[in-house]
């Protein structure tokens, strides 16, 4: 395996310091896998996913919509040049994500949460059964206002992704386990449990609306009001 822009050396012995060292040492536990990864950029991920595959005769395949084909060289990779949410037209192309099934799937693309809630939902029919999902970014604490990375948008959406990771494992109790690790930008990771081709429940919340909200609110206020001393 070549990296265009890591050292392979250099990432493994960083993986000791970072939230990558979750998945990394969750995929040596496992052999002859197939990985799914929703975002490439430079590469960081692709380079530890394809170094493992090689090693484990698993085989990874990474999706982006911009051209990051030439980020990585292995014959355990392949570049699908493409929207990740666009799930039937890469299935056609790529039909053994289908009748092999997926055991590995990476969430690290367009950080909104409609966008992992869309990607969730659309690739989870196609997960094995015990495979793995990883979803980055749940951790808003370094977008807060006076942190280094002070940013409100970004702070609320991670917030968002994070609350989704709950809700959806909470909805799908029988289905999956949930764990969440804060550090940096956060990671979500939850094992499914049935076999490839279930379909996760809808998630259910009640209405908080701001409306409904001011009107517990004031509810609760006027029994503290007229509340027996």
């Amino acid at each position: 395996m070549k990296s265009k822009n890591f050292d392979i050396n250099e990432l493994l012995s960083e993986t000791g310091s970072s939230l990558l060292t979750i998945i990394y040492k969750s995929l040596l536990k496992r052999k002859k896998q197939i990985i799914l990864e929703c975002g490439v950029n430079k590469g960081y991920s692709t380079s530890i996913f394809s170094y493992y595959a090689e090693n484990s005769d698993s085989y990874c395949f990474s999706i982006d919509i911009n051209d990051c084909k030439d980020v990585v060289t292995s014959e355990r990779w392949t570049f699908i040049h493409s929207d990740d949410s666009k799930v039937s037209e890469i299935i056609q192309d790529y039909p053994v994500l289908e009748d092999k099934g997926i055991d590995i799937l990476f969430i690290d693309s367009f950080h909104h949460v409609d966008h992992v809630k869309k990607l969730l939902y659309r690739w989870y029919p196609y997960l094995n059964k015990d495979s793995l999902i990883f979803i980055d970014d749940i951790d808003a604490r370094s977008y807060r206002k006076g942190k280094e990375k002070d940013s409100y948008y970004n702070e609320l959406n991670w917030e968002k992704i994070n609350r989704f990771t709950r809700d959806f494992s909470e909805n799908n109790a029988s289905d999956t386990t949930l764990t969440q690790y804060f550090g940096k930008t956060g990671l979500a990771k939850i094992v499914k449990k049935s076999n490839k081709g279930s379909l996760p429940n809808p998630i259910v919340n009640r209405n908080r609306s701001l409306l409904l909200q001011i009107i517990v609110l004031t509810i609760i206020k006027l029994k503290n009001l007229f509340r027996v001393k």
